[in-house]
């Protein structure tokens, strides 16, 4: 559904209640539809669901894995909680920033201690994680 307008998002949500805990859910699908959250679309989800425009901008904002405006690479996010770190979340954070001009974020907790450091490429979680296999996701090769 990409560029999303106010009708087809509204469509998008017709069957969710129109109430602020409805707000998440609505969300996902319009990034799911879309890949990103614009502030139009934003708008249209407030509109959708009755909350203010400044309550569901927040909401996006908040959640690192909503991208909440377009970006031309897909955004890498690196673990930096205790255990990655202990696992060379820093160093790879640092080569990631080094080697890329686009948005490379340190990121809590991204559920995978059991193979640190572990990143997040777009949407494809990468468990132990590395500069080859960050590359390799972004050129569409699974590392």
């Amino acid at each position: 559904m990409k560029e999303s307008n106010p009708a087809s998002i509204q469509s998008l949500l017709a069957d969710l209640p129109k109430e602020r805990a409805s707000l998440l859910p609505a969300l996902w699908r319009v990034f799911e539809a879309d890949g990103v959250l614009t502030r139009e679309a934003l708008a249209a989800v407030g509109e959708a669901l009755d909350v203010p425009a400044a309550e569901v901008y927040g909401v996006a904002s908040f959640y690192a894995l909503f991208h909440v405006e377009a970006q031309e690479r897909a955004p890498v996010r690196v673990c930096t909680d205790v255990v990655c770190s202990l696992f060379g979340a820093q160093e790879l954070l640092n080569a990631l920033r080094g080697r890329r001009e686009k948005p490379v974020y340190a990121a809590t907790c991204l559920g995978r201690c059991d193979a640190p450091p572990a990143a997040l490429v777009g949407r494809q979680a990468l468990a132990p994680a590395s500069l080859e296999g960050v590359d390799a996701v972004l050129k569409g090769v699974q590392p």
